[in-house]
């Protein structure tokens, strides 16, 4: 059987055999008929637009990330510069030090995805080459050392002054665990999911792929806690209580025209969520937020992540309806059909740039 062994190590079948890397069509397909559903009750197709009035398009992935950094209140807000592109290059220097910004930084597309082209950069050489290389508006952030990194995902109901935290997710970071004899590439080569980014790994950083680690000594292989970059989301919802949902309906308050979406949070501890204290909110993500816990295959299954999703749409619905009810718009069609495809030309912009 040794040759079905090298077979389940290849990356398609690595994925073929494990639906947490499924692509999203897999997991969105399936809960079409609940959208559907949603559309009719709200008699409009864009209903989800109302779910938050303050975030463009209610956050479905259409808004700069810049002006929902802004709506984070100021105390867990991290430092961000937003740069254009075509702004002259020679200005930059001087309004990263006017933003209190100091290198290492994070840069990431004001329009994004999915981690797409989030990358952390060390020095101002290397940050010029990146942002020559792909012209887009970016947000530069301050990178954030705190070492846990959760998704925290909440809504509440118009008028009501409790919601609820639905959804919390633990990230742990992709890395590798040195033999003493090994490359850090073989070492990847044993393990799936660091397989899966070997690709990624060798064009970002290929000089730490030759190096032998020490007996126990941990490799860190990814600076995002994105799925797609390779890391493991832990479902941690049997953590949830009341005072995790206190801290969130503080904060939320505190946003203008939020009541459904996903934080993304560095934090000293998990009790940083019961206190709100030594915590930063990375970004804030609308309706299109996904309820991540669900790609926790050792607490889950495939049919319970579309449960989940589904049982979210529909609370998005919910929201959206009675928000409509007490005066606020849908988009129309035609506004949220031109974004859509303007989301997708950006797309295809990126693949052309050889994002990825």
């Amino acid at each position: 059987m040794k040759w079905w062994d090298r077979v389940k190590k290849r990356p398609f079948f690595i994925k073929l055999f494990n639906w947490e890397y499924w692509p999203s069509k897999a997991f969105y397909y399936p809960v079409i008929p609940q959208i559907l559903w949603q559309m009719l009750q709200s008699r409009h197709l864009c209903f989800f637009t109302a779910a938050n009035p303050g975030i463009y398009t209610g956050g479905m992935g259409l808004e700069s990330k810049y002006d929902t950094v802004l709506k984070i209140p100021e105390r867990y807000r991290p430092r961000t510069l937003l740069f254009r592109a075509g702004e002259p290059l020679d200005s930059l220097p001087k309004r990263l030090q006017a933003a209190g910004l100091h290198y290492p930084v994070i840069a990431k597309p004001d329009l994004g995805f999915r981690g797409l082209l989030v990358k952390k950069i060390d020095d101002e050489k290397a940050l010029l080459e990146y942002l020559q290389r792909f012209p887009l508006d970016f947000l530069l952030q301050e990178y954030i050392t705190l070492p846990e990194e959760v998704g925290v995902l909440y809504y509440r109901l118009p008028g009501e002054e409790e919601g609820k935290v639905s959804s919390l997710t633990t990230k742990e970071f992709l890395y590798v665990t040195g033999d003493g004899t090994s490359t850090v590439e073989a070492l990847i080569r044993k393990k799936p999911r660091a397989l899966l980014q070997l690709g990624r790994i060798r064009a970002n950083s290929p000089a730490v792929l030759d190096r032998i680690p020490a007996p126990g000594e941990r490799i860190s292989l990814g600076i995002v806690g994105n799925h797609a970059k390779g890391a493991r989301f832990i479902n941690s919802n049997g953590l949830i209580d009341k005072a995790i949902c206190r801290t969130f309906d503080r904060i939320s308050k505190e946003i203008g025209g939020f009541y459904y979406g996903r934080f993304d949070i560095k934090c000293e501890s998990l009790e940083s969520l019961h206190t709100g204290e030594r915590m930063k909110i990375i970004e804030i993500n609308g309706t299109c937020s996904e309820p991540t816990h669900i790609y926790d295959p050792e607490r889950g299954a495939y049919w319970s992540a579309l449960r989940d999703i589904a049982r979210h749409w529909s609370i998005i619905g919910r929201i959206a309806r009675e928000n409509h009810r007490m005066g606020v718009p849908y988009l129309p069609h035609k506004t949220t059909a031109r974004e859509f495809l303007n989301l997708f030309a950006y797309q295809r912009k990126v693949r052309g740039l050889g994002g990825s």
